[in-house]
């Protein structure tokens, strides 16, 4: 009996000590101001600028987040060394390891949020709607005014919803229309998710004083860049949802079920630390969010990605803490580095990473609303100091 008890003993030992060292803190190196290896830009209304740091660029007006320039969404395109971020209100970047494009459609994104790309047949898409909160003209067919009523016209059924960007031609067409997924002229989509064949929505309508929401399925019969807002109804099937799948799709699974890949990235963050984490992957379908429940007061919103979907794989923390597997020398590395700390009030946000260039979206940010925003640029090459990467 005493042998087994000190069998015993000795086996919870050598766990908890291989428990520790799997923990083993990785190195994490901070990025300079003074260093070479990264950049600043800032959006104005029509572009963007290089600037030396966030702190310097010029104050803006502060406007609720959907209705404010900024990188809503962002990630590199599978099976490419090109990535995509869709900036609100001003536009589509593309970024390559060396050269940063921005092209722009105005009547497609003055007066409508865009978020959430996706890929298609190497083809990003993204996702229009409109805040019918900080849209007030959109709630009543009419106005009292003055003994009369004063038509209020609501946003055109043909107004698209789901846009392409031709990455050859670097235009940007409308592929469906909110009329073609059956909405009316008073709704507004609130959320998305696409799993490469079915996608499943979640919309919105104002009525009088109360919110009605519904939720439903479509899925196309012919490939999702071939559609046309001209195209019948005929050509999607649709299917009744509600709101528990709905939220079942979209509520986080448990980190212990996310990609291994991501779990062998993370193994050394402390079990008591808590956060959500939204994975990109090779798929190009809508990205996946885990939870890893620890027992902290707060817990971070962070952005991953594996490396069929960027040649690494890369998770990025709101403090800028960002952890990198990738081979040297034909062996497998791990590394960390810290971004450049962030003024009071400003965080970061979605990455996307082209050839050997990671670039970040860092924003201004008060409760709702949005003030200065922009990207970061970093050489991952200098910052692991590497001949190359891959």
């Amino acid at each position: 009996m005493k042998r087994f008890l000190c069998l015993l003993i000795l086996a919870l030992f050598l766990c908890s000590c291989s428990s520790k060292k799997s923990r083993q803190a990785v190195p994490i190196q901070t990025i300079s101001e003074g260093e070479k290896n990264h950049s600043w830009y800032y959006f104005t209304s029509t572009g963007f600028l290089g600037v030396d740091k966030p702190q310097n660029v010029p104050s803006v007006y502060e406007r609720p987040w959907t209705e404010s320039v900024r990188i809503s969404s962002a990630r590199t395109m599978p099976g490419t060394k090109n990535a995509y971020a869709v900036v609100n209100r001003l536009g589509m970047l593309e970024f390559t390891a060396s050269e940063i494009k921005l092209y722009s459609e105005n009547s497609l994104f003055a007066e409508n949020t865009a978020d959430s790309i996706v890929f298609s047949d190497g083809t990003p898409v993204f996702y229009l709607y409109k805040s019918t909160f900080f849209n007030q003209d959109m709630l009543s067919s009419s106005v009292a005014s003055g003994g009369s009523e004063t038509l209020v016209q609501y946003p055109d059924l043909a107004r698209p919803f789901l846009i392409e960007f031709n990455t050859q031609s670097k235009s940007m067409y409308p592929l469906v229309s909110y009329a073609n997924i059956n909405l009316t002229n008073k709704d507004q989509i609130t959320g998305i998710f696409w799993n490469g064949k079915t996608w499943a929505c979640s919309a919105k309508r104002m009525e009088g004083s109360g919110v009605e929401f519904t939720y439903f399925k479509w899925e196309p019969l012919v490939p999702l860049t071939e559609l046309s807002p001209a195209l019948s109804k005929e050509v999607f099937v649709f299917t009744e949802s509600n709101a528990a799948e709905y939220r079942a799709i979209n509520t986080p699974a448990l980190f212990k079920d996310a990609p291994q890949e991501i779990q062998k990235l993370l193994q050394s963050l402390p079990l008591s630390y808590s956060f959500y984490i939204t994975v990109s992957d090779g798929s190009g379908t809508s990205p996946k969010s885990y939870f890893h429940e620890g027992n902290g007061e707060e817990t971070s919103n962070a952005f991953a990605a594996t490396k069929d979907n960027c040649g690494f794989t890369v998770a990025l923390f709101p403090d800028g803490t960002t952890y990198i597997a990738y081979q040297k020398d034909e062996k497998d590395a791990v590394g960390a580095f810290r971004l450049p700390l962030l003024p009071a009030g400003f965080q970061y946000g979605e990455f996307a990473v082209a050839g050997n260039t990671m670039y970040i979206a860092w924003e201004e940010s008060t409760f709702y609303k949005t003030g200065r925003s922009g990207f970061l640029t970093v050489d991952l090459k200098k910052i692991l100091n590497l001949d190359d990467i891959g």
